[in-house]
């Protein structure tokens, strides 16, 4: 007998699982050579076809479809309708929630005095035509209306423009001024700090900071034209002649001329 190669293919029984495969040959290790991509592999079209739902079911759905999308449109539409009818009662804050983002950045954009061109390059469109169009839509006019109102408040009420710029800077200036005074010592050497190098100008600082403080009160004397009406004809001559007040001017007598 001829002996037995050694990698000889080994035929096994069909139907029969070698290492964990239905179909195939192995080797003679007991590994399997062909079979582990036959399942996938197509031997036909088949005699079984899917032809899907009937047409009727078809046609029935599509029009479902149709209808759920015009519901749709409609309810949107509705929707935009109400909310542009809310639009001029509306606060700042509302706004800013229910705005979109490119209507709201149109206001700021025409509220920090940028043209038309600026702000339709800054948006993405292709015209100005459409940043005059966004200029003119209900909720940009209101945003601008609102800001506009608030900032005029807050001009009158000193918090916003040069008269606000001025509260604001004040406090530095004031410290600096009180430097160029005299009034701020080094802790521990007790020299003055910043003082001005001119007496002059020191004194003019130490004045204006006092002033402002309200250590410094100038006081004025007004006299007023009706107390001469109020006086006779010989009050009047006595007045001129004399210098002399009547007595129930005695009171105020310091703050009269001539008076002791």
């Amino acid at each position: 007998m001829h002996p037995r190669p050694r990698h000889a293919l080994t035929l096994r029984p069909l139907g029969r699982r070698v290492e964990g495969q239905r179909y195939g040959l192995a080797n003679g290790r007991g590994g399997v050579v062909a079979g582990a991509g036959m399942a996938e592999e197509r031997t036909g079209e088949g005699t079984r076809k899917n032809l899907g739902p009937p047409v009727a079911v078809v046609v029935e759905r599509l029009a479902k479809m149709q209808r759920a999308c015009r519901a749709s449109r409609e309810e949107k539409k509705a929707a935009a309708r109400r909310w542009l009818e809310s639009v001029p009662g509306m606060n700042l804050a509302e706004l800013r929630t229910s705005t979109s983002t490119k209507y709201w950045t149109v206001a700021m954009l025409h509220l920090g005095g940028y043209d038309l061109r600026t702000i339709a390059g800054t948006i993405g469109w292709s015209n100005v035509a459409r940043a005059a169009r966004a200029l003119k839509h209900p909720a940009v006019r209101r945003i601008i209306e609102l800001i506009r109102a608030e900032q005029v408040d807050r001009i009158l009420r000193g918090e916003y423009g040069v008269q606000a710029a001025a509260k604001a800077a004040a406090p530095a200036v004031m410290e600096h001024v009180a430097e160029l005074a005299g009034g701020v010592k080094d802790k521990a050497t007790g020299a003055r700090i910043g003082r001005a190098k001119r007496d002059s100008d020191a004194l003019r600082g130490a004045e204006l900071l006092l002033t402002v403080s309200g250590d410094k009160v100038e006081r004025k004397a007004v006299l007023h034209a009706h107390l001469f009406e109020q006086m006779s004809d010989d009050e009047l001559e006595r007045l001129a002649g004399a210098g002399e007040w009547p007595e129930r001017f005695r009171g105020v007598a310091g703050y009269l001329p001539g008076g002791e």
